[in-house]
Parts: structure tokens; C-alpha cells; sequence
């Protein structure tokens, strides 16, 4: 026989984004997803390195041009009691990058490199949240040597990328996918 379990053990804690906001700052990789931190564990050193690789050729990119790139530990606001670190972001139009909390505007374009211990997480609930949030494009790099484009109205249509890493949302950008993975 199961001895009763209290219903309130089995629930989570849930903070409110004001709670969210006055914890120290730490390069955790921790988000808040209504009302739930979401810790992840630190990244592997392939998924830095792809990212490393593909943040050096978006900073290339917006050189010149009024475009803010980001790469996380940053806190974006996506909503309420949304607030997520993308692996890296862009803004089309410069940001203040002296603005303290998070960053209150949304990226036009969002980026994840796949976290093998959470690709659901990346592959799923990150798109439908940046999808809702007005997010205009999403790309998601496996570090495998695939990579996907999301786009379109609630980033509901996808192309796989074959050859080059490229968008009519970042006119010029054009990366062979080959550079961005360790060979």
C-alpha cells in the first residue's frame, strides 16, 4: 500500500520575474520560464566552439551596419515571467548596451546550438516561445554539422541549410556551413 504523498511536494517553486531579477549575477546559465528557473548544466566545449565560430561571423557581419549581435550568458525578455539566454542574438537596429536587466526588446533573429542533454527544450519550447515573442527567424545548429532556419509568422516554416548559413533577414551574410564546425 502507497503511503499519501503531499500534492504541494510535488510542485515546483515558481518566482515572479521581480524575484527573477534580484539574484546576483552569475554566469549560470539559468532562465526563467513562467515562473521556473531553468538551470542548465555548462556547455560542452564543441557546442562553444560552434558557437564561437558562428558568433565571430555575425560580429563581422553587423560591423558597419546598425546591427547589435549577442551572445549568451545575456538576458532577454521574451514576455511576463519569460526571460531566456540565446545561445546568440541578433538586433537589426542598435540596442543600449548600457541598459541595466535584461534586454527588454526582442531579437530579430535568435540562435541555439544544440544542447545534446536538452533538445527538446531547444528544438521545441525555444522556437514556440521566440515564435509568440515576434522573434523573426531562428536558427538551430546541431554541432553534428546540420543546421536549420526558422521563419515565417510564429517560425512555423523551416528549411534545412545545405552549403552555406545564410537569410534575407541579414543581407551579405553568407557563411560555408563547413566554417562554423571544427574540422
Amino acid at each position: 500500500m502507497l503511503a499519501p504523498m503531499d500534492a504541494t511536494a510535488l510542485r515546483p517553486t515558481y518566482v515572479s520575474e521581480a524575484e527573477y531579477l534580484t539574484q546576483d549575477e552569475t554566469v549560470i546559465r539559468q532562465e526563467l520560464l513562467d515562473g521556473e528557473v531553468v538551470v542548465s548544466p555548462a556547455p560542452t566545449r564543441l557546442h562553444q566552439e560552434v558557437l564561437g565560430e558562428l558568433y565571430v561571423h555575425l560580429r563581422l557581419w553587423a560591423r558597419g551596419r546598425n546591427a547589435t549581435v549577442g551572445i549568451a550568458p545575456n538576458d532577454v525578455r521574451f514576455g511576463p515571467d519569460r526571460i531566456l539566454q540565446p545561445d546568440a542574438f541578433v538586433f537589426l537596429e542598435a540596442i543600449n548596451l548600457h541598459e541595466a536587466g535584461p534586454i527588454r526588446r526582442v531579437p530579430d533573429l535568435c540562435v541555439e546550438v544544440i544542447s545534446y542533454n536538452n533538445r527538446a527544450y531547444d528544438l521545441v519550447t525555444k522556437r514556440l516561445i521566440y515564435g509568440n515573442s515576434g522573434v523573426r527567424e531562428y536558427w538551430i545548429i546541431d554541432p553534428n554539422g546540420s543546421a536549420e532556419r526558422w521563419y515565417g509568422e510564429g517560425l512555423t516554416q523551416a528549411a534545412r541549410v545545405e552549403g552555406y548559413l545564410e537569410s534575407p533577414l541579414l543581407p551579405g551574410f553568407r557563411v560555408p556551413l563547413g566554417d562554423i564546425f571544427p574540422r
